[in-house]
């Protein structure tokens, strides 16, 4: 006993010190306050419990990934200039008054929004999936397949079976997911794709040295690419639950866009871009000609977002976009727990007068972010914002509508973790025909929706709220 005595103190010594290291580092890096003076409180207090979680949760920027297009030196910068070279004859300025967030994309990202695009809205996953085995189908030079989420289901099955026969008559596949996304992916997936010479990799956020634990990133994004002229993208992975099999969701509500047009070469360098951070190959293969065709009127900017960097076009074009909307904003989005510079410029839309409608899932996937949306209510209602609960199954899309001219629509979610932590892609389309889909599509939802009761937090028991309350607190992580 003696013995484990001072054992016991230097050990309790140990910690300490190593929590309030990181607790200094948790106050230089935190992207908020709020998140600061979290992370400090628990590292200094409760060491034993706060060090292995800031470890897995505790970074705010992730430095593995390096931008390749960044700089001259950089191995996707010819890729960028030789995309750049071949849009310059479809580069347009977007209508007023949503060329503001299209210019702060281009400034930011160095990809112009561009003309003469064709854009489909896909609603839900038979639709979705009957479109891009068709491309796959079609295609006869590449396939490129990025999924946050891929199961070894029937139609993770059907995906790979798809591939395999594009592999076999020539074309070049190559498939990209998310390691934590599809931690349920069974290596025999990918091993038979990789028998018929198909590149299969998992995008892995914590390989650098000292972040082995870091699993707060993920690689959000879902895109599929075919012959360099069209794109797929939106908020369905490959699984039987996005098809609406599982039992326990039931029906799946979701949006996906099929892309056609110079708009494509954007997501092509996302994509790329990805594909060199995880293989660690600078001698990616020459990038295709992008298709040029005409293809519509719709104008499109890519919105490739992630933690890695310095100004996020996320926030940028979504803020932006709210701001400049004089009539109408309708949102959809499964969580909605959203920073404090989108929470007010929301309700600021509603106070000036704009018809701001959010839909969220009556079902919850994921606790911690259906409780919280709780806490906004009280400020929502003063502001006038109404909020709908989409009844039948669960509601996964991520779209916005702002008055009948531009529409967002992709794999950002109006929540801390699309904002800041991680790496999403979405599509910025100003076309009024396409605007008008979006909103015939919305009304639909609305006619299968409830309107929530806004005083719901405030009526609740103290036990519901203190959970609302205490789920808000780890808003930035969830």
């Amino acid at each position: 006993m003696s013995f484990l005595n001072p054992l016991y103190a230097a050990l309790t010594i140990a910690l300490e010190l190593v929590g309030i290291a990181l607790a200094m580092r948790a106050i230089l890096i935190a992207r908020t306050p709020q998140s600061a003076i979290a992370w400090a409180g628990v590292l200094v207090v409760l060491p034993i419990v706060g060090i292995p979680l800031f470890l897995i949760f505790g970074e705010s920027r992730f430095a593995g990934y390096i931008l390749a297009v960044a700089s001259p030196s950089g191995p996707l910068y010819d890729s960028l200039q030789f995309i750049v070279q071949h849009l310059d004859g479809y580069k347009v300025a977007s209508r007023a008054p949503f060329n503001e967030p299209a210019r702060m994309a281009e400034n930011i990202s160095r990809m112009p929004a561009t003309g003469s695009n064709d854009v489909q809205l896909l609603i839900d996953g038979a639709e979705t999936f009957d479109a891009i085995f068709q491309a796959i189908d079609d295609a006869v030079e590449s396939v490129w397949i990025q999924f946050f989420i891929i199961h070894d289901d029937q139609l993770g099955r059907a995906l790979a079976e798809r591939l395999i026969s594009a592999a076999q008559r020539g074309v070049q596949c190559r498939v990209l997911y998310d390691q934590v996304g599809s931690k349920a992916l069974p290596s025999s997936w990918a091993k038979k794709l990789r028998d018929e010479g198909i590149k299969v990799e998992a995008f892995v956020t914590n390989r650098q040295f000292g972040r082995h634990f870091q699993i707060n990133f993920r690689n959000h994004r879902k895109l599929v690419i075919t012959d360099s002229r069209v794109a797929f993208l939106g908020g369905l992975n490959v699984g039987d639950e996005y098809m609406g099999r599982n039992r326990h969701f039931g029906p799946w509500r979701d949006t996906h866009i099929r892309i056609e047009g110079p708009a494509v070469a954007g997501f092509q360098l996302s994509f790329l871009e990805d594909w060199h951070y995880t293989t660690g190959d600078s001698s990616l293969p020459r990038l295709p000609s992008p298709s040029l065709e005409h293809g519509g009127q719709a104008i499109v900017f890519p919105i490739a977002a992630g933690p890695a960097e310095n100004w996020s076009i996320c926030p940028a074009v979504y803020l932006s976009t709210i701001h400049c909307a004089t009539r109408r904003l309708w949102i959809a989005s499964p969580y909605f727990v959203p920073s404090s510079p989108l929470f007010y410029a929301i309700c600021h839309a509603a106070i000036r007068g704009v018809d701001v409608r959010i839909i969220l899932p009556q079902m919850a996937d994921h606790i911690l972010p259906w409780l919280s949306s709780f806490t906004y209510y009280p400020r929502l209602r003063e502001a006038g914002v109404k909020v709908w609960r989409y009844q039948p199954g669960f509601m996964h899309q991520k779209v916005l509508l702002a008055d009948d001219d531009i529409a967002l629509v992709g794999s950002i979610n109006f929540d801390y973790r699309s904002f800041m932590l991680n790496f999403e892609l979405s599509a910025a389309i100003q076309d009024k025909k396409f605007a008008e889909t979006v909103e015939a599509m919305f009304l639909e939802d609305f006619d299968r929706s409830k309107p929530e009761n806004l005083r719901a937090f405030e009526e609740g028991s103290i036990l519901f709220r203190l959970k609302c309350r205490g789920a808000a607190l780890m808003s930035p992580e969830q």
